[in-house]
């Protein structure tokens, strides 16, 4: 291998090391924007969220002590805060708006909704819903947000059942 092989194979890798350290840091950046919202409004119930997950302009996070759940959704400008507290609700469940088109075999699935409900334990009060995607306001595509809802579920519902020992 001569010399100027070298050098170049040297330079592309420090370039794919910088590209890789500008990304980890942008990605930081971006979840530090996500958290702190979410923190300061865990902190205002005196709680601290021990787990979260962000997709696009919005964040969910669970203080798995005190048992809330929270949840914050931008869009157009506009910020929409959740608060659930676990023990007022009876179960969690995915809820998908979808439909199909194409030929009986093989249809596609197009979704327009997908949320995250929590179903109240007292029948007066209404259900608590968080939007994962809606496809009037979101990117035409999905990325994981149907995934993301039922892991929520799923965690909620087994945060649920622990309770009711």
């Amino acid at each position: 291998m001569d010399s100027n092989t070298m050098v170049i194979g040297v330079i592309i890798v420090l370039f794919g090391i910088t590209l890789y350290i500008l990304n980890s840091r942008s990605k930081k950046k971006k979840e530090a924007q996500f958290l702190q919202p979410l923190s300061r409004l865990a902190e205002k119930d005196n709680c601290k969220i021990s787990q979260y997950d962000i997709w696009n302009d919005s964040v969910i996070g669970i203080d798995e002590t005190q048992n809330t759940v929270f949840a914050i959704r931008k869009k157009k400008e506009k910020e929409n805060s959740i608060v659930v507290n676990l023990a007022e609700i009876f179960r969690c469940r995915v809820i998908e708006v979808s439909r199909t088109s194409g030929p009986k075999e093989g249809n596609a699935i197009a979704f327009d909704r997908i949320d995250l409900a929590f179903i109240n334990k007292d029948k007066s009060k209404a259900d608590v819903v968080v939007e994962f995607f809606d496809a009037n306001t979101d990117r035409l595509t999905l990325t994981g947000e149907l995934q993301l809802a039922e892991k929520w579920c799923v965690l909620v519902n087994n945060k649920l059942a622990s309770l009711g020992k």
